[in-house]
C-alpha cells in the first residue's frame, strides 16, 4: 500500500453556486448581443423614419428632367437648390460685348 497514489479529492459543488458562477460569465456576452440587436433595430427604424417624414413633409426630391435649350438664352446650369435637390438654373449672361 506505500505505492499508491492518492488521488485528490472533488470538492464539493452545490448545484446552486454551480448556475450562479457558470451563468455569470454569459451575462456580459448576452448583454452585447442584446445591445447589438437593439442597435440594429434602432437605427433601421429611425433611417426609415427620416424617409418618411421627408417624403409627407414635401422635402422630397422632384423627379429631374431636362430642360429645353431654347428656354434659357444665358445656358443652364446644374447645381442644388435650397433643398438640397439637384436641378437646372437659368444663367443670365449680358449678350452686350463691348
Amino acid at each position: 500500500m506505500l505505492g499508491v497514489k492518492r488521488m485528490a479529492k472533488r470538492k464539493a459543488v452545490s448545484q446552486k453556486a454551480f448556475l450562479r458562477e457558470d451563468l455569470a460569465s454569459w451575462n456580459f456576452i448576452i448583454f452585447l448581443t442584446l445591445a447589438f440587436i437593439l442597435l440594429v433595430v434602432v437605427l433601421t427604424a429611425v433611417k426609415q423614419t427620416s424617409v418618411d417624414l421627408r417624403s409627407r413633409a414635401g422635402l422630397s426630391c422632384p423627379q429631374l428632367s431636362l430642360p429645353r435649350a431654347e428656354d434659357c438664352a444665358g445656358g443652364w446650369t446644374y447645381k442644388r437648390d435650397a433643398n438640397g435637390c439637384l436641378a437646372f438654373f437659368c444663367e443670365v449672361k449680358d449678350s452686350v460685348k463691348k
